[in-house]
């Protein structure tokens, strides 16, 4: 059962697909294959009804209280720390990250709902940064289009490549006992499971998805794009196709889930896999294949006002709906 999604009228073309028959392990209803094209210029916002000057809005309410500017300040843009000495003892190596804080991040001493962004193999903690994310939440923020959010972008480091499981320390154990407590330590951060999501390109995304099916307590939302799974990849316990296919605790687990990837992209067939065993346990999750595009740098840029956008879905979007700082995290 695929989750129904919203269809953004800058998406060219998308295809959704409902999948539950890929898996041969599976049971067999015919996958389903919904095309939507961008509503045909049939409806050119039909000028049949030119009526608003009907009710003319009273100039009583010139520009409704400007909703643009919802921070107290009149900073334009987020801004993008980096933290370039971050020891692991657990990896043993330099981990450093970077983190986008929200416009008035200082003035408003709210706490911000975050995601972690994970880039891909063979690429680093500015992964993010190049395909525009921070333009994007910062436009998406003065529109009122995006909710605002802290983003963490850490660099995996050799720990994340060189697949270790436990009992050995693992890249999980790295996010979840080094770098989320510096986090929420050092920012103020919503800290429960509905306002923390984590996400990944590639690699990334196969971290993302193993480290938020073993701990939906956590992580309540989980983004992969392009995320890379093989049958051999990481033991059963942690491999998303296998945990898709097994973990008995996923139907009550309530984790939003969103994949992504080009049709030409090779890691989709693996993704189909994963996609078509949730579907046949009836567990809700998006997945997306977009017409244009591959495994690539220019791919995921085209698409990062999307990912934010599905993170941030249910996140408030006025700075006034969030918990203070003075108060710990609800």
């Amino acid at each position: 059962m695929l989750m129904r999604l919203k269809i953004n009228t800058f998406i060219p073309l998308i295809v959704l697909l409902v999948l539950a028959g890929c898996d041969p392990m599976a049971p067999q209803p015919t996958p389903q294959v919904i095309i939507i094209t961008p509503p045909p210029s049939s409806t050119p916002v039909s000028t049949s009804t030119p009526t608003p000057t009907h009710t003319p809005l009273p100039t009583s309410t010139p520009d409704a209280t400007a909703t643009p500017t919802p921070f107290p300040c009149e900073t334009d843009g987020g801004t993008m720390l980096a933290f370039d000495e971050f020891r692991s003892e657990i990896a043993g190596e330099n981990l450093r990250y970077r983190v986008y804080i929200p416009p008035c991040y200082l003035e408003t001493q709210k706490r911000y709902p975050y995601a972690i962004l994970l880039h891909g193999q063979g690429s680093d903690e500015k992964q993010w940064d190049a395909l525009g994310v921070d333009d994007a939440l910062d436009q998406g923020i003065r529109l009122g289009a995006l909710a605002p959010m802290i983003l963490v972008m850490p660099y995996t480091g050799s720990i994340a490549n060189r697949d270790p499981f436990p009992p050995d320390p693992t890249y999980e154990d790295v996010i979840l006992d080094e770098l989320m407590p510096a986090i929420e330590r050092d920012f103020c951060t919503w800290s429960d499971r509905d306002h923390r999501a984590i996400g990944g390109i590639s690699r990334g995304g196969f971290w993302s998805y193993s480290i938020a099916l073993r701990h939906p307590d956590i992580f309540g939302i989980v983004g992969g794009h392009s995320a890379v799974f093989a049958e051999n990849n990481a033991p059963p316990t942690s491999n998303p196709l296998d945990l898709s296919l097994n973990a008995s605790f996923l139907e009550e687990a309530n984790l939003r889930m969103y994949l992504d990837n080009a049709a030409s992209d090779i890691a989709g067939t693996e993704l189909e896999v994963f996609s078509s065993r949730l579907s046949s346990r009836g567990i809700p999750h998006t997945y997306i294949i977009h017409p244009v595009g591959d495994h690539s740098d220019d791919y995921w840029s085209a698409h990062v006002s999307e990912y934010l956008e599905f993170y941030a879905k249910s996140w408030p979007h006025e700075v006034a709906d969030l918990p203070t700082c003075l108060d710990p995290s609800p």
